[in-house]
Order: C-alpha cells, then structure tokens, then sequence
C-alpha cells in the first residue's frame, strides 16, 4: 500500500515538470511588414479630362484625388490657355504645373503635386515648344523622381518619330545626371506606338487595359515596376478612364454606373 501510494503521488509531480510544447505565433506580423514596405511610392493618376475648363470640372477632379489619395495627378488635354489663370483651377493640398498647347486649340497637359512633396520643373536640354511633354521632378523622403506629362494629339502638326527622338533625348539626360532617379512617363500617347515608345525609352509599360473604349490611351511607363494599375471610371465628366497606379493596398472605387434596361413583363398566361 506504501508503494501504490507513491506511485500515486510521482505520476502529478512528473506531470508539472513537463515543459510545455505549444509555442504562440503572431498571426498578423508578416502582413504587416508587407504593407509596411509597400507604401513607398506616390499614387499616381493619370486622366484625359477633355477639358478642364467645362463647368465643375475642378471640383469634379478634386473630388478624385482626394477620394483616390492622390500624391501625383497629370492631366492632359486640360485646353488652359494664358487668359486662364492658375488660381481658377487650382486644387486645395495640390501645387499646380502646366504647360499649354501654343498657337491652337486644345490640347495642354497640367500636373497637381501633393503639397506634402517638393516639385520642381526641369528643362530638357533639347526642349522644343512644339512638344505637349512638362517635366515635374518630385522629392520626398526616399525618391527623387522625374514625371513626365505627355500629351500626343491624334493629328499632331510634327512627325511622330521626332516625339520619339525627344523622349529618348530626355530620358538619356536624366539617366545620366540622375543615375539612381526613378523616371515616369504618363499621359495621353493616342496612336503613338507601345512598342516604339519602350523601345526609344527603355522604359516599362504597366497598363494593360483599355481607357477609351477598347483601346489602351493613356498609359504610363516606369523604369521601376513595383506599381500596380487600377483603371476606374472618373468622376470627371470625359470619354476616358482614369488610370491610377499604386504600391500599397488597392483603391476603393469611388464612382458607381446607373444603367437602363428595357425589359417585357411576363403575363400571367
């Protein structure tokens, strides 16, 4: 009976000596680092607005990049002349550069930049007036960036082969003075080749969708593929998608369609 009884009593005291197996894992930890490490890059919007000056169209576009979070808009096609002054269409948070078409109707690109980054214009070398392309250099904390805004009408009064030599001459300078810049290119391109434009640039494409109808238009080349594109309808009023590149968590569309349907009601028989 002792000996039972010390069985007894030694099978517990093993038991509270035993170590314990089951570690805790953070669930959430990677998840975090991921997202962490994604927001490195400016958003960046891209949008043909068919006009800027058409009623609303300001407050319209301001609607998107604040809905959008937007660090980085360039609009083309925005028809600013130099009767049209910049305090009429500037954005609240946003600085304003532009660059009008010059001696006919239409056309221009303009760019809105976060006021929480520094911008600049830089001067191609070889910068020609008959050229719709404003270069805007970007600071923040961790990038400089060079962003071109580029607008290719559909009857251009220039050979399209000479656009293609001022690319090509632009990005060559900034790749020299600025080897470790990141350099973009966005805009309306209309029928200027995909192929030629990333061959004369060496720069990547990274919109794959269409913004007009069935036909990719206004696209955006990067020499860092680290962003993703989301192509949405704007609430500007325009025949174009807006086409919004990103490296964080994707964007929540903002605009919802309405859509009639004509349809025959089933009688009872």
């Amino acid at each position: 009976m002792l000996i039972g009884r010390q069985k007894t009593t030694a099978r517990p005291a093993s038991r509270a000596h035993q170590s314990r197996v089951l570690v805790d894992v953070p669930q959430r930890t990677c998840i975090v680092q991921r997202t962490h490490n994604c927001h490195n890059l400016p958003t960046l919007y891209v949008l043909n607005a068919a006009a800027v000056t058409k009623p609303h169209a300001v407050e319209h576009l301001s609607a998107d990049l604040i809905g959008y979070k937007v660090d980085v808009a360039i609009v083309t096609e925005t028809h600013l002349k130099k009767k049209h002054a910049n305090h009429s269409f500037n954005i609240d948070g946003y600085a304003l550069f532009r660059r009008d078409r010059e001696g006919r109707r239409g056309g221009g690109v303009a760019v809105y930049v976060s006021s929480r980054l520094s911008a600049d214009v830089w001067t191609c070398p070889a910068d020609s007036p008959q050229f719709e392309l404003l270069w805007i250099r970007v600071q923040d904390q961790q990038h400089s960036i060079f962003i071109g805004a580029i607008y290719h009408p559909p009857k251009p009064l220039y050979q399209y082969t000479a656009l293609l030599q001022y690319i090509e001459t632009s990005v060559d300078a900034l790749t020299t003075a600025f080897p470790t810049a990141m350099i973009v290119l966005a805009g309306d391109f209309n029928g200027l080749d995909d192929a030629d434009v990333t061959t004369r640039s060496a720069l990547n494409s990274i919109v794959n969708q269409p913004t007009r109808g069935a036909n990719c238009l206004d696209r955006i080349y990067v020499n860092d593929s680290n962003y993703a594109v989301k192509v949405a309808a704007s609430t500007v009023r325009s025949d174009h998608k807006a086409v919004i590149a990103y490296s964080g968590a994707p964007p929540q569309p903002l605009n919802k369609s309405r859509h009639r349907r004509l349809f025959r009601r089933r009688s009872p028989s």
